[in-house]
């Protein structure tokens, strides 16, 4: 509950500091508290994209392989 209190905290300040004038450092902090929000849904995401034909040999190159072997990373499930 801790975590999700953080994340939309970031996501809602991102908000307010956009309508105050700074896009640019308030859209990073919504980024932030998105990721937050939603990284327990990321590694179902990643799997159900590693199973269609052309992404999944996209995400499969080894540049890009370990990168979202990172993002997905079972263990940031919450």
């Amino acid at each position: 509950m801790q975590h999700k209190f953080k994340a939309t905290s970031f996501f809602l300040g991102g908000v307010v500091v956009v309508l105050i004038g700074w896009p640019i450092i308030g859209v990073v902090l919504e980024i932030y508290g998105f990721f937050l929000l939603f990284r327990g849904f990321f590694p179902v995401a990643v799997g159900f994209i590693r199973r269609v034909p052309v992404l999944g040999s996209i995400l499969n190159l080894p540049g890009i392989s370990g990168l979202v072997d990172k993002v997905s990373d079972s263990n940031n499930m919450v």
